[in-house]
């Protein structure tokens, strides 16, 4: 009987303690996920792989299919929402350039998402490079209309809510390439 208490009692302590340990872990994860880098970190990564980036954007103008292509994935390209293919190519520029995802829009833009987080049931906030050709196609949905800003920092961004207001920030690097920040506030 004894051994039974003792037990029960250890199992509870460890319930509790796992309830308490458990949210403090899921805040600091959080906090880690959604840190987004300076401005400044974003385009010295885009300097150093300049010639990567380049290089993928070619491919990706290239391939008509691809819309999608994910770190997770191992370079697997999203052909419809159901069916992907593996594409050795886009896997080593992905990783090269250390992309989480490329997104590749309607009318020609790209997105290199390089660092935060988002979820279907959070806000997302993401940083990364843009592309935006000279020759963009008109005429198609282009998603989120894009913000020209000075800066990316979120003190100096719109603000809605105590946070930085839903959006797509970007800031030049040199023609057709973007510093981007997209917020989007559940």
């Amino acid at each position: 009987m004894k051994r039974l208490l003792k037990l029960l009692l250890y199992g509870c302590l460890f319930c509790v303690g796992f309830c308490l340990l458990a949210p403090i872990g899921f805040r600091l994860w959080l906090k880690y996920e959604y840190h987004l880098p300076s401005e400044q970190l974003v385009r010295k990564e885009f300097e150093n792989h300049r010639a990567d980036y380049t290089q993928f954007v070619t491919l990706l103008q290239r391939d008509q299919s691809s819309d999608f292509i994910v770190i997770d994935g191992g370079g697997r390209v999203d052909i419809d929402g159901v069916h992907s293919r593996l594409v050795p190519e886009y896997r080593h520029l992905i990783r090269k350039i250390g992309a989480k995802d490329v997104i590749v829009r309607e009318d020609g833009s790209i997105e290199f998402s390089l660092h935060g987080f988002g979820c279907a049931i959070c806000s997302d906030s993401y940083m990364g490079v843009r592309y935006v050709p000279k020759d963009r196609t008109t005429g198609t949905p282009a998603g989120w209309k894009q913000t020209v800003v000075t800066s990316l920092d979120g003190a100096k961004l719109p603000q809605e809510n105590g946070a930085v207001a839903t959006g797509l920030y970007v800031v030049p690097i040199e023609p057709e390439w973007f510093v981007y920040r997209f917020e989007y506030q559940e």
